[in-house]
């Protein structure tokens, strides 16, 4: 949440979203999947000629965030903390997709 403050500070309400990187079931095994094969890090260990399947570098990795276990739990828990903090209906229904449906039907 720090975060979301941070860059709604910046660039206002109409311009940020959430998109949390969880999915049902393993999500750490999916960030292992992709720190493997779609980091910095590993994109320049195979550039520089090292063997695919060797270790990459790799964030700090932790289990979950607490309240942002999978998809239903974290939509939830954003809403709740969002009203709870005082944002109005039409704010949380930005945030929580209706910026991005704005940017692609702009984009489309």
């Amino acid at each position: 949440m720090d975060h979301f403050e941070h860059v709604r500070a910046l660039v206002g309400i109409d311009h940020v979203t959430f998109g949390p990187d969880t999915v049902y079931g393993d999500h750490v095994g999916l960030h292992d999947v992709y720190a493997a094969n779609l980091s910095i890090a590993s994109s320049r260990a195979r550039k520089e000629g090292s063997a695919r399947d060797e270790p990459a570098a790799s964030p700090e990795k932790v289990p979950f965030v607490a309240g942002l276990e999978n998809p239903t739990e974290g939509s939830h828990n954003l809403v709740r903390r969002l009203g709870r903090d005082g944002y109005a209906d039409e704010e949380i229904a930005k945030v929580m997709g209706g910026n991005a449906l704005r940017l692609l039907d702009e984009v489309w």
